[in-house]
């Protein structure tokens, strides 16, 4: 668990804006309800998920490709399977 800044928040809230309007709003979902409260393991696994390309983080959430172990977790959160 951490304490974002104000100024780490709206880089973080940064980050989850993406080309597709229906990621932005389901990263943007978990930044606000999930992040600070997530353990730090969770957290690490957000930030990477950041760094995946948005058709691949999209056919992850609507399960149209098999999504990583690496990123099982958050995903299944996203999608609102945990």
């Amino acid at each position: 668990m951490t304490d974002l800044s104000a100024n780490d928040f709206a880089r973080l809230r940064w980050r989850c804006r993406r080309g597709m309007k229906e990621l932005d709003v389901l990263l943007e979902r978990y930044l606000k309800q999930r992040y600070d409260l997530a353990p730090a393991a969770e957290q690490a696994e957000f930030l990477a998920l950041l760094d995946c390309e948005d058709p691949d983080l999209w056919a992850w959430i609507i399960g149209a490709a098999e999504m990583p172990d690496e990123f099982s977790n958050v995903l299944q959160r996203l999608r609102g399977d945990a």
